[in-house]
């Protein structure tokens, strides 16, 4: 108890500290500043983590375990999970987000972490895959009632350390705003979004409200600021942040050390890039998934972001004891079971997927157009400038014949027959047996080497071993019967492909998705 106690001191004594420095940075845009106040941060999140863990909510604290935390001066977003990283990232702007209360600031914490347990990420892409912006506002509208209304009622079943800020989107915002009879309380996104998606807003009852700065009102701290992920921005309509944009020259603190000492003139332009509350009013923005500058195949972002999501949840899930995961609340834990239900989808459908999300360095080129500022035609666009990089494990101890192994690889040879790619194969059983490259289907070896046991660990070390595999997309295929742990690939996606049933793979925490490939698939 007195650890409890210890945790909500240093919590309320960081959070003072916090708010001094972003009174005194937005006195003397100091650069200095920013670096002080992101080191606060990462003490003061940490610290709310162990709290939720110790004390308070166990699931919401063990979530935050499994992220790490990092601060974006420039951004309007106050706070944001981006899943198209590992860990994901808690990411936040200190200057907006320290103009809330204690409770509040938790609130948003919790707030953000409904949002990915529920697979909103996903589910807000597979919704709008034309990526039609108004589409977008309703769903953020809907998504955020659904999330508020559950934390209200947890607020009402006696979580006190949580505090909904005033603007927040209700169930009963959406009915007064949208003009509706009867609205349910505590429902689903999709309930809410059916609801809204054909009426219109009634003019006098905007979501913005009227105190002028989107609706957030001045909480209990006597300050007015910009609307939080869950709120709604000044007359309803989302100014929303195209991802990455803004970060140029100040992408949060630490971000001059990444390219060496900076010059007094970077330091300079760093604090004066960022954004405080004052200048976000009106223009904030939420729901800030993905970090990269985005992808035209939006097919391919809804999986990467649902499995990115499992991930998340189950590692959160797994590092919490038996009984911890006994006090999630129901929704929650039907949740959990929810998101590891067997995919429905063959083990190729899933693969271009996520061939699709792999991320690629952008090259500079004239022939485009710069996206964030089309009008300068001086400005050079860009387009895909990196291999795509995949390797592929063959477990060679698995009951898989030659003709069906290279029955697979037509398959990945097809898939990837219009990008620049790079393809490692491994076979291993006890030990890696061979590496090598492949061109086409045609330089595939007549026979694989090995058939002893199986160890999955030697294909992890050696992939760990090499950086160039950091941007890889892993595809192991096995009969799963191998360790019960292993080592965390460093590649950038994991598939596991098993013969038969995906219940059979021994690993138990298998960073990434784990599919069937049925006798059908390969005979």
């Amino acid at each position: 108890m007195a650890e409890t106690t210890d945790n909500a001191e240093n919590i309320a004594g960081l959070y003072d500290l916090l708010r001094n420095e972003v009174d005194q940075f937005e006195q003397a845009r100091s650069s200095g500043l920013l670096d002080e106040i992101d080191c606060n941060f990462q003490r003061f999140a940490r610290l709310v983590a162990l709290f939720l863990v110790s004390e308070r909510d166990t699931y919401y604290g063990y979530f935050f375990m499994a992220m790490t935390f990092r601060t974006d001066f420039a951004c309007t977003s106050i706070a944001g999970i981006r899943l198209d990283q590992y860990p994901p990232v808690f990411e936040t702007n200190p200057l907006i987000l320290m103009r809330y209360s204690l409770k509040e600031i938790v609130y948003i914490f919790c707030h953000e972490v409904d949002h990915v347990v529920f697979n909103h990420p996903a589910e807000m892409v597979r919704s709008n895959p034309e990526g039609d912006p108004e589409k977008y506002r309703l769903f953020n509208l809907a998504a955020d009632a659904a999330v508020n209304d559950q934390l209200n009622q947890e607020i009402a079943d006696g979580k006190k350390f949580l505090r909904m800020p005033k603007g927040a989107v209700t169930s009963q915002t959406l009915k007064k705003t949208f003009g509706l009879r009867s609205v349910k309380p505590g429902e689903s996104y999709q309930y809410y979004y059916d609801l809204i998606k054909d009426k219109g807003e009634k003019p006098e009852n905007s979501p913005a409200g009227s105190d002028g700065n989107g609706g957030a009102g001045d909480g209990d701290n006597g300050t007015g600021v910009a609307p939080i992920p869950g709120t709604t921005p000044q007359g309803g309509a989302t100014d929303r942040q195209t991802p990455g944009e803004g970060r140029d020259g100040a992408s949060g603190a630490g971000a001059s050390e990444a390219t060496g000492a900076s010059s007094a003139q970077d330091d300079d332009a760093r604090a004066q890039a960022a954004v405080t509350a004052g200048q976000a009013v009106g223009h904030v923005t939420d729901h800030e998934w993905l970090a990269s500058e985005g992808t035209d195949q939006m097919v391919d972002v809804d999986q990467m972001l649902a499995e990115a999501t499992k991930e998340l949840v189950n590692e959160a899930n797994q590092i919490m004891g038996s009984e911890a995961r006994g006090m999630m609340p129901a929704r929650f834990s039907s949740q959990v079971q929810r998101l590891n239900r067997p995919a429905e989808l063959n083990w190729q459908s899933i693969l271009k997927k996520y061939v699709g999300a792999v991320a690629a360095e952008k090259q500079k080129t004239r022939a485009r157009l710069n996206r964030r500022q089309p009008r300068r035609y001086d400005l050079s666009g860009s387009r895909e400038g990196k291999m795509l990089r995949i390797v592929v494990a063959i477990d060679t101890s698995a009951s898989m014949g030659d003709d069906a192994i290279r029955k697979i690889f037509n398959e990945i040879f097809a898939i990837v027959s219009r990008k620049r790619f790079e393809l490692t194969v491994i076979e291993c059983d006890a030990s890696i047996q061979r590496v090598y490259e492949l061109k086409s289907p045609n330089d595939l070896p007549d026979h694989v080497n090995g058939r002893g046991g199986t160890a999955f660990t030697p294909v992890i070390n050696y992939i760990n071993e090499n950086r160039r595999f950091r941007d890889a997309l892993l595809i192991y295929f096995t009969d799963g019967f191998g360790e019960s742990r292993i080592p965390k690939p460093l590649t950038y996606r994991n598939l596991w492909v098993i013969l038969g049933d995906p219940e059979c793979l021994s690993v138990k925490r298998p960073y990434g998705a784990v599919l069937p490939l049925r006798s059908r698939d390969w005979d």
